[in-house]
């Protein structure tokens, strides 16, 4: 195997590949990446046997082959080499090595038969999603998953599809809810049957929609949920389980239902956070006449206290939050104004964007 390449797009290619790479896992060899020289391509692979990326990189291939290498050395060599081109070969006593004006270096590889073998897209059936549609799904739901193993269907995103052709997504963690639809350009048939997508996995695929362009394509095959574009594929097993009926959880008929200024009201939480209990991060949410009150207490730091004028006038209603969950919620809402929805003290309490129904987060009340 014999290639010449631009070092600019080997270290794209080989920094897209960096968090998917198997660090400290039980097979060695996914701490590599497996490079494949093609007379038509070059291809970089790497797996946990979870996420897998393979990115398509234009070449000079004088000898096809295939190799697999340490893949952050290897990243951090190319990175720090000063020419804008460089060869790498593999010589006969499986050293890989790599070229470029006056630096040499020569790596220990591992066999390409040895890589685990990755799911293809030849037989899958893609369908066309924007980019920044996919980006805004995730980003408005992937912070109320679950991290607690224990529940491993809720450590991702359910995806399924509703009425009209919508797409929703939906994540918990059994305390806070996040759940937004929106509209595809076409419809996504696979999604007839709804899926669990890893956290992981969204993270990875939120970072291709980044820095991609228009739109990305999307398909299911053998339990791996594929995202590509030309340059590139991410496959993704799924989480085999059941989601939890999410419905039970969304508040029914609120009774109270105030409008405030969401900036106004992030930075007084932030305010207030700061002397929220260390564990708990728990905080009083207290709506009179005329105003919500922020409160927190914290016998090794003080107090703190905060009001926001509202438009309500009815009895006095108090309820406790988890600080940081307000704020990711908060944070997920990108509209000036945001609606909180109420109806019992003890019962979940509901933030919507005031122009955007179709956006919604949940958040359980904390026992006092």
């Amino acid at each position: 195997m014999k290639f010449s390449v631009e070092r600019e797009l080997l270290v794209q290619g080989l920094g897209r590949i960096q968090a998917v790479v198997e660090k400290r896992g039980t097979l060695p060899i996914l701490a590599n990446v497996l490079i494949r020289a093609r007379p038509e391509e070059l291809t970089l692979s790497a797996t946990d046997l979870e996420v897998g990326v393979v990115s398509t990189l234009n070449a000079q291939i004088e000898t096809p082959g295939e190799v697999t290498l340490g893949a952050r050395v290897l990243y951090e060599i190319v990175r720090e080499l000063e020419e804008p081109e460089l060869t790498l070969h593999l010589d006969e006593g499986a050293r890989v090595k790599i070229e470029s004006g006056s630096a040499n270096f020569s790596l220990l590889s591992i066999s390409a038969e040895e890589y685990p073998g990755l799911p293809g897209a030849d037989s899958t059936t893609f369908a066309e999603v924007d980019a920044k549609l996919l980006a805004e799904l995730i980003d408005r739901t992937l912070f109320a998953t679950s991290t607690d193993d224990t529940r491993y269907n809720l450590n991702g995103v359910y995806m399924e599809n509703v009425e009209k052709g919508r797409v929703r997504c939906v994540a918990t963690d059994g305390h806070r809810l996040a759940l937004i639809e929106r509209s595809p350009r076409s419809p996504v048939a696979f999604l007839e049957t709804g899926i669990i997508v890893p956290r992981k996995a969204l993270a990875e695929i939120r970072k291709l929609c980044e820095e991609t362009e228009g739109s990305v394509e999307i398909g299911l095959d053998g339990g791996f949920l594929m995202v590509r574009r030309p340059d590139l594929l991410l496959t993704a097993r799924l989480i085999d389980g059941e989601f939890v009926n999410y419905q039970q959880v969304l508040p029914q008929n609120p009774t109270i239902r105030i409008v405030l200024d969401r900036e106004r009201l992030l930075h007084a939480t932030r305010r207030v956070a700061l002397v929220v209990h260390e564990r708990s991060h728990g905080f009083g949410l207290v709506l009179t006449s005329g105003q919500i009150e922020l409160r927190a207490s914290n016998p090794d730091l003080g107090d703190a206290r905060e009001l926001i004028p509202v438009d309500y006038s009815g009895d006095r209603f108090e309820t406790s939050l988890n600080a940081r969950y307000v704020l990711d919620v908060l944070g997920s809402i990108s509209s000036k104004e945001l609606v909180i929805e109420l109806i019992e003290e003890i019962s979940p309490v509901q933030f919507r964007p005031a122009d955007d129904p179709d956006q919604l987060s949940v958040i359980m009340p904390m026992r006092t």
